[in-house]
């Protein structure tokens, strides 16, 4: 039997303010990722398709988001007719009203598609002898916790979730991968194995707030051959992202700065054509960008984004705080027992950014940079940008 993973779709993601004919380029980037991955996935045949949340990149998607997923999901059914597709929503797939249950819930109208927004759904496909357990973000948020069993009726049994997985007592999910042959995770872009038969497929595209930060990520989707769990990782072609290195630049002197960002520039391999690129200076301050205000539309005129940034300078180490705990921290003395469980459901996803293992960050895209690099300028100009028509 083989699965088909994929995650973190972010159907409607927009980026950089660039747009060619009414259409933001990265939404554009992220709905051609999703089609190209429809068709890696019909050409290797599965027999069951899991998608992990962030289907779309906000809980009310735009109606070219739709339309993208439901022409793969359509071009699926009439290509594999008899092979099911389960999905659960994330965080960016869920409303922040608790009664509403998202965009997603609607796809349950497709044939062989089986979309968990809210609550947990066990379904099992007796002719396949396949349990597969779904399990939304909210489902993980709320508590207490749903109850993962397997079913010994079947011969196989799957996970699939897109919230967090705890490690021993802390916050999310309790999961005993023992139990499972196959335990499909999501929120977290990056693609890794995490255990035996565990594995985030990580995202089709580079859609966080950073994606310099995932520049040397490939991007893509898993097949897993059960039993057995045997991984593989079918990477996709995308936008080129480029960060570089910092580069030392001079200070104080506005055109030898503006002839150093030129050569580093044109020494960037293949050039900067229809790439996402970012810059980082050493030696500059934020106040000596200033001086490439006239270069930028100059330098951005082919590149999707160029972003210039200076390398701060560290006076003292930083300190990673965790959120969860600094709000504990800031409970009154006679705070009931409730408040700190309430805290740990809320800010659970949101621990130290780094040093992360099974557990996501919640929607995958981090916050920030992570580097102590200021972004500075960014510039999108080029041969066909233009205002959208309209803003959905």
């Amino acid at each position: 039997m083989i699965l088909a993973h994929l995650s973190d779709l972010h159907l409607g993601h927009r980026a950089f303010d660039r747009w060619e004919r009414g259409v933001n380029v990265r939404e554009r980037d992220v709905a051609q990722s999703v089609q190209r991955a429809f068709d890696a996935v019909i050409e290797r045949r599965p027999d069951l398709v899991i998608i992990t949340g962030d289907v779309f990149d906000r809980p009310d998607p735009s109606p070219g988001a739709l339309v993208t997923l439901t022409r793969g999901l359509e071009a699926l059914h009439s290509a594999l007719p008899d092979t099911p597709v389960v999905m659960v929503a994330g965080a960016r797939d869920t409303p922040r009203r608790s009664a509403d249950a998202g965009a997603l819930a609607a796809l349950d109208a497709f044939p062989n598609v089986e979309a968990a927004t809210v609550m947990p759904r066990s379904i099992s496909y007796a002719r396949r002898s396949l349990h597969v357990l779904l399990i939304p973000h909210t489902a993980v948020l709320r508590g207490p916790q749903p109850l993962l069993e397997p079913d010994p009726r079947m011969e196989r049994n799957v996970l699939v979730t897109c919230g967090r997985v705890a490690h021993g007592e802390g916050p999310g999910l309790q999961v005993d991968p023992a139990e499972w042959d196959y335990v499909a995770l999501g929120s977290d872009h990056t693609h890794r194995v995490v255990g035996p038969g565990v594995a985030y497929a990580g995202s089709l595209e580079r859609v966080g707030s950073a994606p310099w930060r995932e520049a040397g990520e490939e991007k893509g989707f898993v097949t897993v051959e059960l039993p057995g769990a045997e991984i593989r990782f079918h990477p996709l072609p995308g936008r080129p992202v480029v960060a570089l290195a910092p580069s030392r630049a001079p200070t104080g002197d506005p055109e030898r700065l503006r002839a150093r960002l030129a050569e580093v520039v044109r020494e960037i391999p293949g050039g900067i054509d229809r790439k996402v690129v970012r810059v980082q200076l050493r030696g500059p301050s934020p106040s000596d960008l200033v001086a490439l205000q006239g270069l930028l539309p100059e330098l951005t005129e082919a590149a999707v984004h160029l972003s210039v940034g200076v390398e701060r300078t560290r006076t003292e180490p930083w300190t990673k705080v965790d959120p969860l705990e600094r709000a504990r921290a800031a409970l009154p003395p006679d705070a009931p027992p409730e408040a700190g469980t309430l805290l740990e459901r809320v800010l659970g996803d949101e621990g130290p950014r780094g040093g992360r293992s099974v557990a996501g960050d919640g929607d995958g895209d981090g916050e920030g940079d992570g580097d102590g690099l200021g972004d500075g300028l960014g510039g999108t100009a080029g041969p066909g940008a233009e205002a959208p028509e309209e803003a959905s």
